[in-house]
């Protein structure tokens, strides 16, 4: 065998790897480049519009795009909740929503967070250490969502009723996750905002008062239901749902979980 010569085929081999790999890399930096100035770009012509159209943002739009999946669910039923042992409560189950009046309403003592108030429920609501307060919980709108990795499912509310420093009783949904597809990276939210913008779904002169990212879905006659990723934006008294991958608008539920 002719050593010479096959460690010469080999230098050059590991040459052509190096060479390759690191083309590899240009490339993907290039692409991270364009990517970073077009989104910098998406991002000054929003904020140049929104100067312009006098529409107001009260809070720093969100920069992350994570990885994201559909989720796979179910609601649970009636049959579910009354299986658990919910104490010195009268309770009236409607197919997915737990509707509950506490026998000794809880005194708000020492609030400082939603979640001290949500805490002094954790021996009362079931599951209650699985939701989130909303971005825009107060006293008089004590509004929780169910969360999955982190993020609002906003299918599932917890939503108290608080009267004279009491809790006197909730609502609630609450699903179990069975499934979720492969990891996607999702629209930024400036691009999911420019889309309304476009659509004159945020007109000349409104204010956003909030925009969240989370997972929403339609609710329809099936065990399993669908869940994609969403941006939410709440504007007035309007909430808007972006689909995180498709960026097309997601239509929302009526106070009866039915599709407007």
């Amino acid at each position: 065998m002719d050593w010479s010569r096959t460690k010469t085929i080999l230098i050059l081999a590991f040459l052509t790897l190096n060479l390759f790999l690191g083309y590899q890399v240009y490339l993907s930096k290039l692409q991270h480049g364009v990517e970073s100035e077009s989104a910098q770009s998406t991002q000054w012509e929003i904020e140049n519009y929104l100067s312009k159209q006098n529409i107001t943002i009260k809070m720093d739009i969100p920069q992350e795009t994570p990885l994201l999946n559909y989720l796979y669910v179910e609601y649970v039923t009636s049959a579910t909740f009354e299986q658990e042992e919910l104490a010195d409560q009268q309770i009236v189950v409607d197919n997915t929503v737990l509707e509950s009046r506490l026998e000794k309403p809880i005194p708000i003592r020492d609030f400082k967070s939603p979640k001290d108030v949500l805490h002094q429920l954790y021996n009362t609501i079931k599951f209650a250490d699985q939701y989130k307060e909303d971005v825009n919980w107060s006293l008089s709108a004590p509004i929780y969502w169910q969360t999955h990795d982190g993020l609002p499912m906003f299918v599932a509310p917890l939503e108290l009723h608080i009267a004279d420093g009491f809790i006197r009783g909730y609502k609630q949904t609450y699903l179990l996750v069975k499934n979720q597809g492969s990891g996607r990276k999702i629209i930024t939210a400036y691009t999911a905002l420019r889309s309304l913008i476009e659509k004159e779904v945020i007109k000349s002169g409104e204010s956003i008062d909030s925009i969240s990212l989370g997972y929403y879905g339609f609710k329809y006659d099936a065990e399993i239901q669908v869940l994609a990723p969403v941006w939410r934006f709440q504007h007035g008294n309007k909430v808007e749902y972006m689909n995180g991958f498709t960026g097309t608008m997601e239509r929302p539920l009526d106070k009866k979980g039915m599709v407007e």
